[in-house]
């Protein structure tokens, strides 16, 4: 009997241990997130493009266009604690390179045939962030984003670069996790989407062939830009 009681006492004092490591989970805490950050961050990124193309013949053709690209870039942050296990996240992203071709139409006849160059996608972000577990958090991001789109028509001719009309700008939200070490080493893994404001592309020039005289006709692109995303950014506080 004893040794049955000693056996009792013993999973009860386990169980209530456990009881009390489940109620009172340990935290990081909105301070040990604190500080400025620097980070670069690598994504794979879905584009689509809903919307139409206007051939020189002025023949509608309306649909999704899209492709799969991978990105990579930097952001600088800051964290600014706001309670004991909240803290918010304000920053910038850049993706970064030259450009990335997005989206390319090619008609049967190659005479209306296009090219869309992204580049300098920046988001301007605020993170509300809630510390749950030890060293880690989870988030929410809502941000702004901007960058250019530089269209290339049949002839090669770059359309409207630096045209408001070229010009891409679209709201962001996603959520992820974050991750922080003893040294300030940290990990955040994300996914979001960001839908950016209808595009509008006039007088892309069709090339026309020996045997016509359409070389200067014009055809257009418009549609409503979205892209999907996941990301991992490895980063350092300051």
């Amino acid at each position: 009997m004893k040794a049955l009681r000693t056996k009792i006492c013993a999973y009860a004092v386990v169980l209530f241990a456990g009881l009390g490591l489940a109620t009172t989970p340990s935290m990081a805490g909105s301070s040990d997130f604190a500080g400025v950050t620097f980070a670069l961050h690598a994504s794979m990124n879905g584009v689509g493009l809903h919307g139409s193309h206007t051939d020189s013949n002025e023949e509608v053709t309306r649909g999704m266009v899209g492709s799969f690209q991978p990105a990579g870039g930097a952001e600088l942050g800051v964290n600014i604690p706001m309670g004991d296990v909240f803290f918010m996240g304000v920053g910038v992203s850049q993706i970064g390179g030259s450009g990335t071709a997005v989206f390319e139409g090619d008609d049967f006849g190659d005479k209306n045939d296009f090219q869309v160059i992204a580049k300098n996608i920046r988001t301007w972000y605020i993170q509300p962030t809630v510390s749950l577990w030890d060293n880690s958090a989870v988030y929410v991001k809502i941000g702004n984003t901007d960058g250019q789109l530089d269209f290339y028509d049949q002839t090669g001719m770059e359309i409207c670069d630096g045209d408001d009309l070229c010009g891409l700008s679209g709201r962001t939200y996603a959520v992820g996790t974050t991750t922080i070490a003893n040294n300030g080493l940290f990990i955040k893994t994300e996914a979001g989407a960001t839908q950016y404001d209808q595009i509008k592309v006039e007088g892309l020039t069709n090339a026309g062939d020996d045997d016509s005289n359409d070389s200067e006709a014009k055809s257009s692109v418009e549609g409503h830009p979205m892209v999907a995303y996941g990301s991992i950014t490895i980063g350092w506080k300051f």
